[in-house]
């Protein structure tokens, strides 16, 4: 892609996705867990979900939201998983009146009054006589899913139910994890599968979330994703997981999506106070955030546009990154080399596919939304959200 052009017709700043590297990352993935199906977490960039829907087996919503999306975007409700801490009789009810989902989980023994509630009534309502597939969430000690004990009472609540049908157990306990603490939860839960499986006399599938961490820094030991991906089905064998489990699904979102992402954001001032080169950009902590950034402490990998379009030979500068929101904190890289920054340049910062578009603090200061473009399989740039003002969120209401 000519990234000059795309700079020149959509101008900074703007996040970027480029689906022929997002395909060739879930193909790269699913090589490594042929037998091992494949979720996308869509919370870790939902703009995504139509693009990845024909190349995943599901989706994981996590919010009333997220569904509305996947909607929007003809994914097929049968290819949904239904997830979140959140669920209420409205939500659901809306849910199954927009076709539905695959699968839901139940994190509380209330979530399953709820969706045995709302089915019964939907079934009423519509002469139907359909049943829910259920996934407990067993938690890994925090507030999501349930304990041991729970999970137990809940899965005989849900074989006893004539709305609900039991057909697995969901579990996710966070990202950035190395491959102990994967071999360490793959060891309880195939304990925990082979007792329910004892008890219940019934095969499980298992939705779980390795959380395989992604190197933002250039500060971070480069990981080869090939011998990631390798290491953790050598995990799989030695905890003997598929014993356990009729099917296992693995679900991912950051390791999916980060590095089909770029964020623009042009240089709006530069300026030097006691010795320190500050650039200011029209972006900053309202537009992107990195996982484990340290308050600017770390160096994401970014990439200089000159706005001459010439690639600059002069000796490096240490500059201080600081975003246009007025506060201290807005600061998204405290030391870094580049060359002589002017305003007008361009600094691209890599791997924001997942997450770094979402959780900023969007309103503050009443700021503009970047535009989103995507680049899809042919090449060709496409722009599908302008940049907006949110400063009609923020108040002037009563003028």
């Amino acid at each position: 892609m000519n990234i000059e052009n795309i700079i020149n017709k959509y101008k900074t700043p703007f996040y970027l996705y480029d689906i022929s590297q997002l395909k060739s990352r879930i193909e790269m993935i699913r090589s490594h867990q042929q037998d091992i199906g494949l979720c996308y977490a869509m919370k870790a960039a939902p703009l995504l979900a139509g693009y990845i829907a024909p190349f995943v087996d599901r989706l994981e919503v996590c919010s009333p939201g997220e569904y509305e999306i996947c909607i929007r975007d003809n994914v097929k409700p049968q290819q949904i998983l239904v997830s979140g801490v959140n669920k209420t009789r409205e939500s659901m009810a809306r849910i199954l009146s927009l076709g539905g989902a695959a699968h839901f989980t139940i994190e509380s023994p209330e979530h399953f009054e709820i969706l045995e509630d709302v089915t019964r009534e939907f079934n009423q309502k519509n002469g139907s006589n359909q049943k829910l597939n259920i996934y407990i969430r067993f938690t890994s000690g925090n507030q999501f899913g349930v304990d041991r004990v729970t999970l137990e009472e809940l899965c005989q609540k849900v074989i006893d139910s004539e709305y609900l049908d039991l057909v697995g157990i969901h579990y996710f306990s966070g990202t950035q994890k190395n491959l102990k603490k994967i071999e360490n939860e793959l060891a309880e839960l195939t304990t925990v599968g082979q007792e329910l499986r004892d008890n219940f006399s019934k095969d499980l599938s298992l939705e779980y979330g390795p959380g395989l961490g992604i190197d933002y820094f250039k500060s971070e030991k480069k990981t080869v994703d090939e011998e990631l991906l390798a290491e953790l089905m050598e995990v799989v064998e030695r905890t003997g997981i598929r014993n356990s489990y009729s099917d296992i699904t693995f679900e991912y979102g950051r390791y999916i999506a980060a590095t089909c992402g770029k964020y623009f954001t042009g240089v709006a001032d530069v300026k030097t106070n006691d010795g320190t080169n500050y650039a200011i950009l029209q972006g900053g902590l309202h537009h992107i955030t990195y996982y484990g950034s340290m308050a600017g402490m770390k160096v994401p990998y970014i990439d200089h546009i000159s706005k001459s379009g010439q690639q600059d030979t002069a000796p490096l500068h240490d500059y201080v990154l600081a975003g246009s929101l007025c506060s201290v904190n807005d600061i998204l890289v405290r030391k870094i080399s580049l060359p002589k920054l002017d305003i007008g340049d361009t600094l691209c910062f890599n791997l924001t596919g997942a997450y770094c578009a979402t959780e900023g603090i969007a309103l503050f200061l009443s700021r503009d939304l970047p535009a989103v473009v995507v680049v899809d399989e042919n090449g060709s740039d496409n722009l599908v959200r302008d940049h907006i003002e949110t400063n009609t969120f923020n108040g002037g209401y009563h003028g």
